[in-house]
């Protein structure tokens, strides 16, 4: 076995054939090869076979030294200790030559799958991976709860498709979770796809989620530059609402009622006495009244507010392995028309039209408490039937130890 450097060619067809994270796409590398020059494709051959990758970027620290990130890499038999000995240990020695500072290195391995409140389905034993890279210099930051700003997020919430339909998959969710979805369809809530050059539309409603939750995660730009990587496999969404059409729609609604509530009148008057007829004139009435209100509410929103309401809008992202829900937005003003489910249910359909196995709902912190800043959002994702997967996390080695401690002194 022996590290090597990898071509576009070899890396390619390497991970082809294993299950990788989005970030270890060719894709990634080529944008930023072509636009950056900051990545590496490294990996270990055997006999000349590939049998281990990696895609690494690179930043500049302290002026002269460099960081380098694995990008929920590498991609190899986790298993087997001679492969990451070697995958390691060569790893060490290239960042060294090409002046680095430390490595951060979060590969994409399972520490638990655990149902939609955190309790444990199944565990994996990683303490004999742990204490190696450990043993290699390579420091376990643990096991985080939370939100970071220098790492991926280690909990992740994800939807199982494989060997499902859509059906199936609707049938498995909560009965509010199908209810709010098939009432977006009665209200007439649609979904587009936006251009590149549309992103401001994605970016307002992001911006409105940040200042809900209080939170700064990055500028417009960096969504268009995502958009850029990820051309072929990515699309921003957005869920609406023609008031217009949706009003056509009351107003119909409100003829068939009325017709139906005539019928009833003239059943009453034949047979005064007739207790299911007595229901359904109130029912129906009920139903009238709120159809009419819903009537007001829409008129006086089209005036105010204008004829297409932008209800929420997300980032999607996807390879052969998952499609990933990555960032989001809502505006609060039009939460009755519940945007957000008609555009998780679009793309769980694009996913199953195109045999991707895993609906990824991307983060959640790790706390399960009632109190945990994201109880909503976990309880969003929960409704879906989406369980938990728990990862590994990070792993920190030092590539010249005495400058890394002024490195981490300064920062």
């Amino acid at each position: 076995m022996k590290f090597v450097t990898l071509t576009e060619q070899e890396y390619q067809l390497f991970i082809q054939k294993h299950v990788v994270h989005y970030t270890q796409s060719i894709a990634h590398y080529n944008y930023r090869q072509k636009h950056k020059k900051d990545v590496h494709l490294v990996g270990v051959k055997d006999n000349e076979e590939v049998i281990a990758a990696c895609l690494l970027s690179e930043a500049q620290v302290l002026k002269i030294f460099k960081y380098f990130y694995s990008h929920r890499g590498p991609v190899l038999d986790f298993n087997n200790e001679k492969l990451v000995e070697c995958f390691f240990t060569g790893l060490t020695r290239y960042l060294k030559r090409h002046k680095g500072l430390f490595v951060l290195v979060d590969p994409y391995i399972l520490e638990s799958n655990r149902d939609a409140d955190g309790r444990i389905l199944k565990s994996y034993d990683n303490s004999n991976l742990i204490n190696q890279l450990n043993h290699l210099g390579y420091q376990y930051q643990g096991h985080s709860i939370g939100y970071s700003d220098t790492s991926q997020i280690r909990w992740l919430s994800v939807l199982d498709l494989e060997g499902k339909n859509e059906k199936q998959v609707l049938n498995e969710m909560d009965y509010q979770t199908r209810r709010n979805i098939k009432k977006t369809y009665e209200m007439g809530v649609e979904v587009k796809t936006l251009d590149i050059s549309q992103t401001d539309q994605f970016f307002e409603l992001f911006q409105m989620a940040e200042e809900k939750h209080g939170f700064k995660f990055r500028e417009k730009d960096y969504f268009e530059e995502m958009q850029k990587i990820y051309s072929n496999n990515s699309a921003l969404k957005l869920a609406y609402i023609d008031l217009k059409k949706y009003l056509n729609q009351l107003n119909n609604k409100e003829l068939v009622l009325n017709e139906q509530l005539e019928e009833i009148k003239a059943k009453l008057k034949d047979n005064p006495n007739s207790k299911k007829n007595k229901n359904k004139y109130q029912e129906l009435n009920k139903q009238l009244k709120s159809n009419q209100k819903h009537i007001t509410e829409t008129k006086n929103l089209i005036k105010s507010d204008g004829d297409v309401l932008h209800l929420a809008s997300a980032y999607y992202i996807w390879n052969k392995d998952e499609i990933y829900y990555l960032s989001s937005g809502s505006n609060p003003k039009y939460n009755q028309f519940m945007g957000a489910y008609r555009l998780q249910w679009d793309m769980i359909n694009f996913a199953l039209n195109n045999n991707i196995p895993r609906y990824n709902f991307y983060g959640i912190t790790g706390d399960f408490s009632e109190n945990a800043e994201d109880y909503g959002v976990q309880q969003f994702k929960k409704g879906f039937n989406a369980h938990v997967e728990e990862y590994i996390g990070d792993f920190i080695k030092p590539l010249r130890p005495i400058f890394y401690k002024v490195y981490k002194l300064r920062k």
